[in-house]
């Protein structure tokens, strides 16, 4: 921000300022480099308003002498660096500069101590971050995601407006510790579908006996605040959420609505009769993907004008009536959307696309661990999973802008392998960074040994950021 100087900095390459910074013997700093996705992510989250968002997280604690975002930063890089627990953050992350500069800090920074230094253990450290969060409550985590989902929403507004939206629940148990009691809860999630996966984008924590349709009705208010009514044109639901009051409302609102039936409704009973009518035509589609054998034949057929059997569903009604043959048994099951006509295998297709989160769910728990959590309070355990589910999405939003974009899908796989240190080093000269050979630098402060023997202690000063902590 212009009115003050950022507590954190990205750096930009330019070759030129660095050399000639060097030519006058002036270095803030010389790290190995890696070349890797990173500075790219980093360069993203500063462009796309994260690091922004973060700033802005609420903040408990009496003492602020480190900023909030340094912790959320941590946390969001956590996951990327496939760290299940706080401890091995001090010894991986912030005993390296290297990986410190990709997290946003600065030389001066790192120098001044958010890691070990000669002068001791210094306040940046894992007990920090535990008790950072763990003051916090759950609708911090919402009410900062907002934030977040307005900066995406603004820096990349065409991954919005066409697909459809999801909102699916996960539960999470944390295990009792020496000085923490057993809970579990679990994450309304909300996210927007994209060829063939799901991001999430704003979520809620609450307790695991919440029931669905009061959390999701609350979790779609937080999306409303942000995007307005009528911004998500399409949203699929399982029948956990069913209110027929709520699902009309968003119908007026703009928003059309998929979900499944309960086999108790009218609106079931009556396809169900409907299917003996002497016009009903069957259509063979897709199988489901079943781990057990053998897998149905599956057949829809559809029906429209269906609102006068869902009473308190003010909307048009299609519906969609799914028969499964098994080689023993034949079972039904239904959906329904507010639209005046959609055939059946276009409401089966649109609903197929909700499975896509419990896909996302599965992978962040297989690969990503990201309900593996130690003994700790609730606060704390929020902040593990929040930024998890946050590096997932940003990660991918970022990955679509890049070359991989052909290969981003639902992340069927643990984080991405990130770089180690090269033969290069990165020298750093003000807002400034290049990639120099060693035997490059030395060249450049041989030819210019006068100026640099007026600066010897910042050569000495920049070298030691590349011995590292010990």
């Amino acid at each position: 921000m212009a009115e003050r100087e950022r507590a954190w900095r990205v750096f930009v390459e330019n070759r030129e300022a660095v050399l000639e910074a060097l030519q006058h013997g002036q270095c803030d700093g010389i790290l190995p480099a890696a070349r890797g996705f990173l500075d790219g992510f980093a360069g993203f989250l500063l462009e796309g308003g994260i690091l922004e968002a973060m700033e802005r997280f609420p903040d408990p604690r009496q003492r602020l002498s480190i900023p909030i975002f340094f912790f959320c930063n941590t946390l969001l890089y956590r996951p990327l660096f496939q760290l299940q627990r706080l401890a091995p953050i001090e010894r991986t992350l912030f005993r390296s500069p290297y990986i410190l500069r990709q997290l946003g800090f600065n030389a001066l920074q790192i120098e001044a101590g958010f890691y070990h230094t000669p002068a001791g253990q210094q306040p940046f450290t894992v007990e920090a971050i535990a008790e950072c969060f763990a003051q916090s409550h759950a609708d911090d985590f919402l009410a900062n995601q907002q934030l977040v989902l307005q900066q995406l929403v603004r820096y990349c507004p065409a991954q919005f407006r066409q697909g459809q939206w999801v909102m699916d629940s996960v539960h999470i148990s944390v295990p009792r510790g020496a000085h923490s009691e057993a809970f579990a809860f679990k994450a309304c999630v909300l996210g927007v579908w994209q060829q063939a996966t799901v991001w999430p984008l704003l979520w809620s924590f609450v307790p695991e006996t919440e029931n669905e349709t009061v959390v999701g009705k609350r979790l779609f208010a937080a999306a409303q605040e942000v995007l307005g009514a009528g911004f998500i044109r399409h949203l699929l639901l399982d029948a956990g959420y069913i209110d027929g009051r709520w699902i009309g409302e968003l119908y007026q609102q703009g928003t059309r609505v998929t979900i499944r039936t309960k086999e108790d409704m009218l609106v079931f009973e009556e396809m169900r009769n409907l299917q003996y009518l002497t016009d009903t035509v069957w259509t063979e589609v897709a199988p489901p993907k079943l781990h057990q054998r053998p897998t149905p034949q599956r057949l829809v057929t559809g029906f429209t004008d269906l609102q006068g059997e869902w009473s308190t569903c003010q909307a048009p009604l299609s519906g969609c009536l799914v028969q499964d043959v098994y080689p023993d048994k034949t079972t039904y099951w239904g959906l329904v959307t507010t639209a005046p006509a959609a055939s059946a295998t276009e409401i089966g297709d649109d609903y197929g696309c909700r499975w896509t989160l419990e896909e996302v769910f599965m992978t962040l728990t297989r690969y990503w661990r990201f309900d593996d959590l130690p003994p700790c309070r609730p606060g704390l355990a929020y902040a593990l999973v929040h930024f998890a589910l946050m590096a997932c999405t940003l990660l991918g939003f970022y990955l679509q802008e890049t070359d991989a974009a052909e290969q981003v899908q639902t992340l069927n796989r643990a984080p991405p392998d990130l770089p180690f240190p090269e033969r290069e080093l990165a020298v750093y000269a003000g807002d400034y960074f290049a990639l120099l050979l060693p035997s490059e630098l030395l060249g450049i402060i041989l030819t210019h040994i006068e100026a640099w023997k007026a600066n010897q202690a910042s050569l000495l000063l920049a070298l030691r950021h590349c011995e590292g902590s010990g």
